[in-house]
């Protein structure tokens, strides 16, 4: 969700956001019985798991995709909970990641697996190359960030997001065969340089890793762009009479597809100066105007 997390202000996490906690929108899933406290499994569909860390502010979802000969898993976690155990638990399948973006908190379990797909650029490689220490993920830790207990095996005093090897770099468009199951990738830049999203169009369904999901939406970092968000939600709004659901990264496993033409429409006005109101505040030391929408808000630099 975060590029970082060296703030705790209150217009990023607000205090005691755990309260919200159990998100309703769970409850319409078959819950997993697994032994790892730190994760919760949903099964989804037959063939789709999500992994949910509720434990920790950002909320991170990965998900555990099966075709008939391989399993992608989208995505990898803060690397605080083993995934790679959890994981074989859950199929024996041959398990590929594939990261909808390389910011930590999705890259986290990366090092554990030896096939790892990620967008091809400048920023991927130096996240791959380097991954990111505890003191880049600022107070992902700290304070009311964590409200869950940390694993036994996890020791967070020399906790990082660890390098990893990419064995294939991505492009726009590439298709990633799972057997019978084909994902297709959609280079959606703004949230990040990296960003893509995924579309299962058989199965109507729309992985959209950060660039949408029911909450904050960042757009404030350097490394963000809101021209690139815009274009990038045009093709995703141009995508949708290919799938059916959404499918993000963070807080709820399955959204309405109307919310990508409202959220599009809200950068619109956004950028053209005609949004109304916002509440300013300060992350990272960049002063921020935050644009609540009900499911979903987004939070740019101020000189927008």
């Amino acid at each position: 969700m975060a590029y970082s997390n060296d703030t705790n202000s209150d217009i990023i996490v607000p205090k005691k956001w755990y309260d919200k906690l159990p998100r309703e929108a769970w409850s319409n899933y078959e819950k997993v019985d697994q032994p790892d406290p730190w994760f919760e499994v949903y099964k989804l569909t037959d063939t789709v798991y999500a992994i949910y860390e509720d434990g920790q502010f950002e909320e991170v979802i990965s998900y555990l995709v099966l075709g008939k000969e391989k399993a992608a898993l989208i995505d990898t976690g803060n690397g605080i909970g083993d995934i790679k155990k959890l994981v074989e638990g859950l199929t024996d399948l041959p398990v590929m990641v594939v990261n909808t973006h390389t910011h930590g908190d999705h890259i986290g379990g990366n090092h554990q697996f030896s096939e790892v797909l990620a967008f091809e650029s400048d920023f991927s490689k130096d996240r791959a190359d380097n991954g990111q220490t505890r003191e880049e993920m600022g107070h992902y830790l700290d304070g009311d960030m964590v409200w869950k207990p940390f694993p036994d095996y996890f020791d967070a005093e020399t906790w990082r997001i660890h390098p990893f090897e990419v064995t294939r770099w991505l492009k726009d468009g590439d298709k990633i065969d799972l057997g019978g199951r084909a994902l297709e990738v959609v280079y959606t830049p703004g949230h990040s340089p990296d960003s893509i999203c995924l579309i299962d169009k058989e199965n109507k369904l729309f992985w959209t890793g950060d660039s949408f999901y029911p909450a904050p939406i960042y757009i404030y970092a350097p490394t963000t762009s809101l021209d690139q968000f815009i274009e990038s939600f045009a093709k995703m709004v141009e995508l949708m009479p290919q799938y059916e659901w959404v499918v993000p990264s963070h807080n709820e496993p399955k959204i309405e597809k109307h919310l990508i033409k409202e959220c599009y429409e809200a950068a619109k006005r956004i950028k053209a100066g005609t949004a109304g109101e916002y509440t300013k505040g300060e992350a990272a030391g960049i002063k921020v105007h935050r644009y609540d929408y009900g499911r979903f808000s987004l939070i740019v630099r101020a000189e927008r």
